[in-house]
């Protein structure tokens, strides 16, 4: 049972082929570099990949297409979480509240 529930998990994050080899090929080469070329080509990338989002909110603006919108930090996010949970332990506490007699105490 748990294999096929660990068999359609990994099946969500299987990557092409094309990636797959991508992936394997940047696997080895990271292996050779030291922490600082490491480090320095994951800021590379990081550039890359702010300049490729400037670029695409660039077109997206000459188009008069208006996408733009806040993502919660995480902080907002553990406030968020923190409050469902405590939403869920008083509807928790509200709904046994009124079973304050056990009918499977005798008495």
């Amino acid at each position: 049972m748990e294999d096929k529930m660990e068999d359609s998990k990994l099946k969500e994050f299987i990557l092409p082929y094309e990636l797959q080899f991508s992936m394997r090929k940047a696997e080895l080469e990271a292996q050779e570099m030291t922490w600082e070329q490491l480090y320095s080509s994951l800021m590379n990338l990081y550039y890359q990949r702010l300049m490729e989002w400037h670029a695409l909110k660039s077109l997206i603006a000459e188009e008069n297409i208006k996408i733009d919108f806040e993502i919660p930090t995480d902080i907002e996010l553990q406030k968020l979480a923190h409050d469902c949970m405590k939403e869920e332990e008083l509807e928790y506490e509200d709904e046994y509240e009124d079973d304050d007699e056990n009918p499977f105490l005798t008495a």
